[in-house]
């Protein structure tokens, strides 16, 4: 029995209808479970933040219409994250005013390899010539200094809950004015090793501040 040419197209069509149907069906399960599955991980999370976000006084409806809006579980995080980290009270008019704003700034700590101290007591047993060998650092002891004031910057950061870029750069800022400040009001330290702690300062501000612009 021979086939018309139009039976074979209309067998085609129908074939190519029941195909898109099929895949519109699956790809229409597939949003709907992993919508289910959205839904289901947001308030997991909501629920194991629950006790935290009623302390902080979150309004919950408000948490659900976000849900509503399709944000992710990851973006849900975020936004609890941000909702429930304690506030920084800070006054950026008047620093000097602000207890919040002050870093500890005791680099007194900060060593150098651990062979240098030693080196140094041995070959400088007198306090007359302290003054010309500690005029500039070491490579080492330098890269030590950065590291000890890149550290205490990002603890002082994330100490007081700062997330804003522009107020991470007002604290940076702020740090690197106490710094210099107690450089210069320093009365045990030569003229040369004032200018080059400054000079210091200046490098590390610059340092931070290129790896803040990098962040954003």
């Amino acid at each position: 029995m021979l086939f018309d040419t139009s039976d074979v197209w209309a067998f085609a069509l129908v074939v190519v209808i029941m195909l898109a149907s099929y895949v519109w069906l699956r790809r229409g399960q597939i949003v709907r479970r992993h919508e289910r599955e959205r839904k289901l991980r947001c308030k997991e999370l909501i629920l194991d933040k629950r006790v935290l976000l009623a302390k902080t006084g979150v309004d919950f409806d408000g948490l659900v219409e976000l849900v509503k809006m399709n944000i992710s579980p990851e973006q849900l995080e975020k936004v609890i994250g941000l909702l429930t980290t304690r506030p920084v009270n800070y006054n950026v008019d008047n620093p000097e005013e602000t207890p919040e704003l002050e870093v500890d700034l005791d680099f007194a700590e900060t060593k150098g390899p651990a062979k240098a101290p030693a080196r140094q007591k041995e070959e400088s047993p007198g306090l007359a010539d302290i003054g010309v060998e500690l005029e500039k650092m070491g490579p080492d002891q330098e890269k030590a200094w950065m590291k000890m004031a890149h550290a205490k910057f990002r603890k002082a950061v994330t100490e007081k809950g700062i997330t804003e870029r522009q107020a991470k750069f007002r604290l940076l800022v702020k740090m690197v004015e106490l710094g210099k400040k107690a450089v210069e009001e320093s009365s045990d330290k030569p003229v040369k090793r004032k200018a080059y702690e400054l000079e210091l300062w200046d490098r590390f501000y610059e340092n931070e501040y290129i790896e803040l612009n990098a962040e954003g």
